[in-house]
């Protein structure tokens, strides 16, 4: 009886294992790309709002509607002369950065820079129970940023002031994390720039969980968030982002993405590429010391590969 039960309790072991194991299977083999491009549709409506500012450049709110239903929120920073073809730059910025990043964009030349908002508002603080209950949703909206950013191109690519052969696609902090897969799924942005980012989602999930937590808490954390955003995983579109060239700009004393992650991710990814590193820890719109230096950074490459060629830097 023991051992008819022992037996009982083995095969229903294996049967869970097994379908644990086809779910893992299931989650780092799907080709997410039709979901993307259906989530996508095409631009279905534009709204553009231009808000006060003492900026000498039009500071506007733009939101996108879908034809899939998707809606997509931006900030927008443009000069003031519409006359003229300008390059555009798409930042996808932190978590709690979004749509206001335009807000910390000093002494760039004359460009359009477009902001990307978070479909998800984060709370300051959950339970357990709240943030499992919350974690479909979060997914969901962490996937849009891939059609978002798509949607987005599409309505650049129109615009009679943007030279759509000089789109720049910009991810800094949590956000550089989305550039492969949207590169990997849309060839139009000319250059690729991920600032303060890496590769690997389940290291870099369990070493900032760990900052706060314990191993066992940071290893389940990392574990369960690495499997739901494995259609995001830069190291699985690495070599995707090519012919367009890439450009990594990441500081040294990083606290938040350790240099291997970032290391791993450059090696894994194809040529053209460039590495800079910077004497920082992490990125922070406020610091505006780094910001400066990230911007002219950035500005500089941007010149070397003629996206940018004016001289209207202050």
């Amino acid at each position: 009886m023991k051992r008819s039960l022992a037996v009982r309790l083995l095969q229903i072991f294996l049967v869970i294992t097994g379908i644990l194991l086809a779910v893992l299977w299931f989650f780092y083999t799907k080709d997410y790309s039709k979901h993307f491009r259906e989530r996508k549709g095409s631009v279905a409506s534009v709204s553009l709002h231009s808000k006060e500012s003492s900026d000498p450049r039009r500071k506007s709110w733009l939101t996108l509607r879908s034809t899939s239903g998707m809606v997509v929120e931006c900030g927008v920073l443009a000069p003031l002369d519409s006359s003229f073809r300008y390059p555009a730059i798409i930042v996808i910025g932190g978590k709690r950065t979004g749509k206001h990043a335009v807000d910390f964009a000093q002494n760039i030349p004359n460009l359009i820079l477009v902001a990307l908002d978070y479909p998800y508002e984060p709370k300051e603080g959950y339970t357990p129970l709240e943030f499992l209950s919350e974690v479909p949703e979060i997914r969901r909206a962490l996937l849009d940023m891939v059609p978002s950013a798509m949607l987005v191109i599409d309505y650049l690519s129109r615009r009679a002031d943007i030279d759509s052969s000089r789109i720049v696609l910009l991810g800094y902090s949590f956000g550089a994390q989305l550039v492969p897969a949207i590169m990997a799924h849309d060839k139009r942005p000319a250059v690729a720039a991920m600032v303060f980012g890496g590769g690997d989602i389940y290291s870099l999930i369990r070493h900032n969980v760990r900052r706060y937590e314990g191993p066992l808490t940071s290893e389940c954390i990392a574990a369960l968030g690495s499997l739901l955003l494995q259609p995001l995983e830069p190291l699985r579109y690495a070599r995707e982002i090519s012919p367009a060239p890439l450009l990594m700009i990441n500081g040294l004393e990083d606290e938040q993405i350790p240099r291997e992650s970032t290391e791993r991710f450059y090696d894994e990814a194809s040529k053209p590429k460039k590495i800079i590193w910077l004497e920082s820890g992490h990125v922070n719109p406020v610091n505006v010391d780094l910001t400066h230096r990230i911007i002219s950074t950035l500005i500089e490459e941007l010149r070397e590969k003629g996206i940018i060629r004016d001289s209207t830097v202050e």
